[in-house]
């Protein structure tokens, strides 16, 4: 019985050690897991490129087996691809944000000198704000926006 409360209070320093995890080391390990996530799509792209190389090479005088095994390693490099490239884009979305809270605790620790000028302000936040530019521009890349325009705000007349 006490191993069981023992392993229950691990599990809760555990659970308190994560929630009080810094969103400097979280931006860190998402930069990591960014870093990863490229890799990933890189040797996933190369496995559909060495699929694709296998479709072309087929010929007429090609078996159905072979033309089976060359479709099947394509749809298997796609599917990793596709895997990948859903992990990347977590990753980066996980990083911009921890980016945005990075800079959102130094708005207001900022925010609580009333002595500071805005020019020192402004000074102290600039440092801060590159990495949520860096971290948006990456997302961007990667992610398609398209405007919907809603027909329910149009004037009707």
């Amino acid at each position: 019985m006490s191993s069981l409360r023992v392993l229950s209070a691990a599990l809760a320093l555990g659970l308190a050690l994560a929630a009080c995890q810094s969103a400097e080391k979280k931006a860190a390990m998402d930069e990591v897991k960014v870093a990863r996530g490229v890799e990933a799509v890189c040797a996933a792209q190369a496995d559909v490129d060495d699929a694709v190389v296998a479709v072309k090479a087929l010929t007429a005088e090609s078996t159905v087996a072979e033309a089976e095994k060359a479709g099947e390693k394509l749809n298997n490099a796609l599917s990793e691809l596709n895997k990948a490239e859903d992990q990347l884009v977590k990753a980066e979305v996980k990083e911009y944000r921890d980016q945005v809270e990075i800079f959102r605790q130094a708005v207001n620790d900022v925010s609580k000198n009333k002595n500071l000028t805005l020019a020192e302000a402004a000074d102290q936040l600039k440092g801060k704000a590159a990495p949520v530019v860096a971290a948006r521009e990456q997302l961007a890349a990667t992610t398609v926006c398209v405007a919907v325009e809603d027909d329910s705000m149009k004037d009707p007349s």
